[in-house]
């Protein structure tokens, strides 16, 4: 892709950084268009509730990132960080890990390969089936407390934040922007981001653009809303790259 080529991207700001880096490596411009923002909870009751009774859990399960920055945030908040170190700390990635380590916390990556019955496994060898903590967000379902459930061991979801969009005025911002100039390529990073761009940019050409869906799930999506996909990556934010 030539120098000069600009880019939409719409997700969260703290989930896009590896992402700004490989296209600013490339010399490509970025429309950094954010329809995704994460806001704490504001009602912290059960999050207090659920701290003082902290000793009870053997495991605590960071499923991302974002959602161990969360848990983290509240930890300090409510003083309970040496609580926390004294139960193991399990990741799905070396990212995640490696944030913990450096906020106080002993961790254990499981090298899960972004699967979650891969982490679930490894539990199971480590004999690990105590009560577990998984802290999360409230705007979807994920995996490994379901598969936690089929094998009966008990498992708490920790709601620490909520999914919400841009308020009125940026959107009006971004579309004004955006009818000044249009991208050339369109980042396709989840399915809920095939929802969201299509519903807050309906007057672009979607026709004209290059589009890149970051995995199969997402390029089934795109085409069932009748817009065509110019390339197909592997699910990570390396491979979106590397397409362009």
């Amino acid at each position: 892709m030539t120098t000069g080529t600009t880019v939409l991207l719409t997700a969260a700001e703290e989930d896009s950084e590896e992402i700004n880096r490989l296209l600013e490596d490339k010399e490509i411009e970025v429309l950094h268009f954010s329809l995704e923002k994460y806001i704490p909870a504001e009602d912290k009751k059960d999050i207090k509730e659920t701290f003082s009774r902290l000793p009870e859990f053997e495991n605590i399960i960071h499923g991302s990132l974002r959602n161990a920055r969360f848990f983290i945030r509240e930890v300090e908040s409510f003083g309970r960080k040496e609580e926390v170190r004294k139960i193991l700390n399990l990741t799905l990635d070396e990212d995640t890990a490696t944030y913990l380590e450096e906020s106080g916390i002993p961790a254990v990556c499981t090298y899960a390969g972004g699967k979650s019955i891969n982490l679930v496994e490894f539990m199971l060898r480590l004999r690990r089936m105590g009560a577990t903590l998984y802290p999360c967000g409230s705007h979807r379902k994920e995996e490994i407390p379901g598969f936690l459930e089929e094998l009966d061991i008990p498992v708490k979801e920790l709601e620490l934040f909520h999914l919400e969009g841009p308020d009125d005025k940026e959107l009006d911002d971004y579309r004004k922007k955006l009818s000044e100039k249009q991208p050339d390529v369109i980042l396709f990073h989840s399915r809920r981001s095939v929802t969201r761009t299509l519903a807050a940019f309906p007057d672009l050409d979607y026709e004209s653009i290059r589009t890149v869906s970051a995995d199969k799930g997402i390029t089934k999506k795109l085409k069932e809303k009748g817009i065509p996909v110019s390339d197909e990556a592997d699910g990570s934010w390396k491979s979106m790259a590397e397409v362009l």
